[in-house]
């Protein structure tokens, strides 16, 4: 089979351009990412930091915002008590919290205090209940989570990520080690599970955990595991939980920590090793058949977004430098269902174009990205790399061709 190509290495490194200040957009402004409803104000760094990764194990195929907002209170509430009874066994700290129904299973945390966003969703009684898409294999690996920080981290994710780390490592080659390390962690042990295989999948867990050693190799590749990657993402990029996971990894006795902040020029010539995450969005044909396959050739049918872009990525820097990195295509989780879903070719950069809707008024909203992705951006015309239209007319899926 003859090699993957970029046919046109002009549009697309133009289009990836586009992406990758879109992206820079998203992560300048905490409000352009909901942020989790935590039970209570005073939980540690490592709490938060674990409360967010127990949380994306439950994302999948159902609203994000109920996820954060229900999901993230009664996670929090777990890891809370998890972390402030050291000496209670990890199935006994879980227990309370688990409400069975026959073969449905289901969380349920006390309320403590009354809380907007839950009262948002009808919830003012006594208890939270949240029950995720995927119940319960979600919580067979929550249990198998926290069963292995219990056993080898003190009941600490930074630490166990410590444990992927050397002194002296470089970031790129850390950001592999911690993604491997946290894939055992967790999503090594995944595959469905029926509420009646429920107590014999937690019985084998219970063995995992007991015979669990990390080993990590990472000549392997970490395709297909979306939430892994945008869990990781969040750590390295995000303005809230960056300083969360910076200061986790210095108390668990990281060597230089401020390595790992997001400004840090180390850290952003790094992010390049990060996987996109694959979702149903940049998948999907619309934005795939308009903006990649016109300008690729030899792209292997069996290939998800993921593996397209890694591949266009090694392409084009090889031809040459480029700002972009694969995860930053990201922003298409945005922009496919605001844009392409919609069709609005009319003000799509991609499109017709942005004349109509690029005003160029210094500090009041940038349109261009609050169409495109609902992004809170303040306009800079003397910084703008929007406003010069340079991919006026590149999707071939646009009803207006130019």
């Amino acid at each position: 089979m003859r090699s993957f190509e970029v046919t046109d290495v002009g549009r697309m490194s133009a289009i990836l351009e586009v992406f990758s200040l879109l992206d820079d957009i998203r992560w300048n402004e905490a409000s352009n990412y909901n942020l989790i409803n935590y039970c209570r104000d005073d939980l540690t760094d490592d709490e938060k930091l674990l409360t967010h990764w127990l949380c994306y194990i439950m994302d999948r195929q159902m609203p994000f915002e109920r996820i954060w907002d229900i999901g993230g209170y009664v996670i929090s509430h777990l890891v809370h008590t998890y972390a402030a009874n050291p000496d209670k066994d990890v199935a006994g700290v879980i227990a309370p919290y688990v409400r069975r129904n026959g073969n449905a299973v289901r969380l349920e945390s006390p309320l403590d205090r009354p809380n907007a966003r839950l009262e948002r969703y009808g919830i003012t009684g006594d208890t939270v209940p949240f029950a995720s898409r995927y119940m319960p294999e979600d919580l067979v690996l929550i249990y198998r989570t926290l069963g292995i920080l219990d056993k080898v981290a003190d009941r600490s994710i930074a630490r166990f990520m410590c444990l992927a780390l050397d002194e002296g490592m470089d970031l790129e080659q850390g950001i592999k080690q911690m993604a491997f390390a946290l894939n055992q962690l967790t999503y090594a042990a995944g595959g469905t599970v029926s509420g009646a295989k429920f107590d014999q999948r937690m019985e084998e867990i219970d063995r995992e955990i007991a015979d669990f050693k990390l080993e990590i190799d990472t000549d392997g590749t970490l395709f297909g595991r979306k939430r892994l990657w945008c869990s990781l993402r969040d750590y390295l990029k995000s303005p809230e939980f960056n300083p969360v996971f910076v200061a986790s990894l210095e108390k668990a006795g990281s060597p230089n920590p401020d390595r790992w902040k997001r400004d840090s020029v180390e850290l952003k010539a790094a992010l390049k090793v990060l996987e996109l995450p694959g979702d149903v969005w940049n998948n999907a044909e619309i934005f795939r058949e308009g903006l990649f396959r016109p300008y690729v050739s030899n792209e292997r049918r069996t290939w998800d977004m993921p593996r397209t872009i890694r591949e266009i990525y090694k392409f084009i820097t090889q031809s040459g430098t480029t700002f972009f990195y694969p995860e930053q295509l990201d922003v298409s989780f945005d922009f496919v269902p605001r844009m392409c879903q919609h069709a609005m070719c009319a003000v799509c950069l991609f499109g017709a174009g942005i004349e109509e809707v690029c005003h160029q008024n210094q500090d009041l909203l940038c349109p261009v990205v609050l169409y495109s992705c609902g992004y809170i951006h303040r306009c800079d015309p003397s910084s703008c790399g929007f406003k010069k239209n340079s991919v006026k007319g590149f999707c071939k899926s646009s009803y207006i061709q130019i």
